[in-house]
């Protein structure tokens, strides 16, 4: 191989070890804002002005009431994890003390296969647990997720809204309702976005 392809070649290779970017730990608590988009710190106003504002609501009618996460809607352009934002908030309810939650349906699929394994006779009936005592949901809680988009040549805004219900299962009366609003405005750099 000729000298100058070695050296060429040397360059471009210290060249993309050099490009490698850096790593390391922040506090998850800060404030993040990077863009526009959807980001950790408004992962946590939402979960924190939806469960303080659940945790103030006395329209519970029972000590710990029954209740099921239901779905949240990504109602956005952007890829939203919804079920970051539910199970945040349900394990904050949770934690608690004041509230039940029953599973959803991933935890329904993996209790399904626990009880068939159990009936299979591979399980001593002494340890297996009884079917038929599950309980059922008294209110189910359930949410949506919107934005509205605006983009001019030098300003990009971005007004999102998580709105969360809670619903009676026995009425279908909407017990409770609250919603989070976040603005964001990114201006355009000299270069572009």
């Amino acid at each position: 191989m000729p000298a100058t392809l070695r050296l060429l070649l040397a360059l471009g290779a210290s060249s993309l070890i050099g490009c490698a970017g850096e790593s390391r730990y922040e506090d998850p608590e800060a404030v993040e804002t990077i863009d526009d988009r959807f980001g950790q710190t408004d992962l946590h106003l939402i979960v924190s002005k939806m469960v303080d504002s659940f945790m103030g609501t006395q329209v519970w009618p029972e000590a710990k009431p029954v209740m099921l996460m239901g779905a949240v809607q990504n109602r956005t352009r952007q890829h939203l994890d919804t079920k970051n934002i539910s199970d945040s908030i349900r394990t904050a309810l949770i934690q608690s003390g004041r509230f039940r939650f029953v599973a959803g349906d991933q935890g329904k699929g993996e209790i399904s296969e626990e009880t068939v394994y159990q009936a299979s006779g591979a399980v001593d009936p002494d340890t297996a647990v009884e079917l038929g005592k599950q309980l059922g949901a008294s209110y189910v809680m359930f949410g949506r997720f919107t934005e509205i988009k605006k983009e001019t040549e030098r300003v990009r805004s971005r007004f999102m809204k998580f709105t969360l219900n809670v619903v009676d299962v026995e009425n279908r009366v909407l017990l409770w309702s609250e919603e989070q609003k976040i603005s964001k405005v990114t201006e355009k750099a000299f270069l572009g976005w």
